[in-house]
């Protein structure tokens, strides 16, 4: 039995392994399709934007807000007793999210509720947590 579930442990390794080769070709094509006809000058213009991009998923109070509202729409309230922090401070958070356009914003009558907008930025995410997760165990 204990063969059996090693050799599943390899299998599933090997499948993961697979998944994210083809995922990474596939992005790597449909970036290069989408950035062959750019200008130098373009290109510095999307370096620029890219960067901007990443500084705005460079704090980790951002992280715990995406990571708290992945599963679901959640209130202000729910972030903020999820994430462990300040209503200023998850308030601040969730405007420069939303403004990114990472989060989408919804009232409903006084209560604020906020759900995933982009959906690629949060597999982005979740594949960078996994694999530096790995490197923890």
């Amino acid at each position: 039995m204990g063969a059996w579930v090693s050799n599943m442990r390899v299998h599933a390794y090997n499948a993961k392994i697979l998944i994210n080769f083809r995922f990474h070709v596939k992005s790597k094509i449909q970036v290069q399709k989408t950035v062959k006809n750019l200008t130098p000058k373009q290109m510095e213009s999307l370096f620029s934007a890219m960067a901007g991009y990443f500084g705005v998923l460079s704090e980790p109070t951002r992280l715990r807000i995406m990571y708290a509202v992945c599963t679901g729409e959640k209130t202000v309230s729910e972030v903020i007793e999820l994430c462990g922090s300040s209503q200023a401070n998850v308030s601040r958070h969730l405007v420069a999210l939303h403004k990114a356009g990472i989060l989408n914003r919804r009232k409903q009558g006084v209560t604020v509720c906020y759900s995933i907008a982009d959906n690629q930025t949060v597999e982005m995410c979740q594949m960078v947590c996994s694999r530096l997760a790995q490197g923890l165990h």
